[in-house]
């Protein structure tokens, strides 16, 4: 078919009820993202305080999962003093972002503690990697997400010094 042809066909612009769906869509989509710039960080706060908050208060009472790697990755400190310490740091994390008022000592401490888990990649390289430095174990897997988890953290104060600033 020649481009100067015209198709009896119409376009989606000729039927209303398409035009209706499509400016509806729109109009959704509009208020979705809206509503997602006005909440979205509360809800990522709220998610990274039940994230530290769980991890956490399992270290004191010796039932968390991370038990051989932060012994194996912290070989400089008593791994008996320092992981229940470790988990109530955590919580405290966790409760510190439920406040707007502890959020940036909440961020700081968390920023603090999360730069300490990267340390097995470094200390424990033959735990975290099964060929050092492109192929994570699971174990190293698990340490390098806390990546997004520090961004979030950053996310979070930039919203709330935003908020401050207003």
């Amino acid at each position: 078919m020649s481009a100067d042809v015209k198709s009896d066909r119409p376009t989606d612009a000729e039927i209303p009820f398409v035009v209706s769906i499509q400016d509806r869509l729109r109009r959704t989509d509009r208020a979705l993202e809206s509503w997602l710039a006005a909440h979205g960080v509360t809800f990522l706060r709220y998610a990274l305080a039940m994230v530290f908050f769980w991890f956490g208060i399992v270290k004191p009472f010796g039932v968390s999962p991370a038990n051989p790697v932060v012994e194996t990755g912290i070989f400089f400190l008593p791994f008996d003093i320092f992981f229940p310490v470790l988990g109530w740091w955590e919580a405290a994390v966790g409760v510190g972002l439920l406040f707007k008022r502890t959020i940036r000592f909440a961020v700081y401490l968390m920023v603090f503690q999360m730069l300490g888990t990267m340390i097995p990649l470094f200390s424990a390289p033959s735990m975290t990697f099964s060929q050092f430095p492109f192929v994570p174990t699971a174990i190293g897997a698990y340490i390098i997400k806390n990546w997004v988890l520090l961004s979030s953290g950053l996310v979070v104060l930039a919203k709330v010094d935003l908020e401050d600033d207003q």
